[in-house]
């Protein structure tokens, strides 16, 4: 059974039935990420392996960053993919500008500078 935490909202009473189930959707989508945030606060405050202890502060702490948008956002494996790779051509274009007295070291340079700045760009836009 899962935990359940009884919460009164006022004025939910006169809402209707899909109504009410939408903000009891809500309500718990945002509980879960509150209680979420909460546990990740408390793990960087833990020194050692003991338990889990929330505190009111945490709580506190995890409301103000969840309203307002200031949780980490996790980065999927194409933006990981797209900055690594922006990394490495970064790293080319830096060989690539030390041989610029060769034909091929100029256009190494263009073309490795193009794509790291399309791949960073798109990594960061992701």
């Amino acid at each position: 059974m899962p935990d359940e935490l009884r919460v009164v909202v006022p004025g939910s009473d006169t809402l209707l039935g899909p109504t009410k189930d939408a903000l009891v959707e809500h309500v718990t989508e945002y509980s879960r990420g509150l209680l979420r945030e909460a546990e990740r606060l408390e793990a960087m405050h833990r020194n050692g392996a003991g338990p889990v202890q929330l505190t009111v502060s945490h709580v506190r702490d995890a409301s103000f960053a969840v309203r307002n948008n200031l949780t980490p956002s996790k980065k999927d494996g194409v933006a990981i993919t797209l900055w690594s790779v922006a990394s490495v051509t970064g790293i080319s274009t830096g060989w690539f500008a030390n041989q610029t007295d060769h034909p091929w070291g100029i256009a190494g340079f263009g073309l490795s500078a193009i794509v790291t700045a399309v791949s960073g760009l798109l990594g960061y836009l992701r």
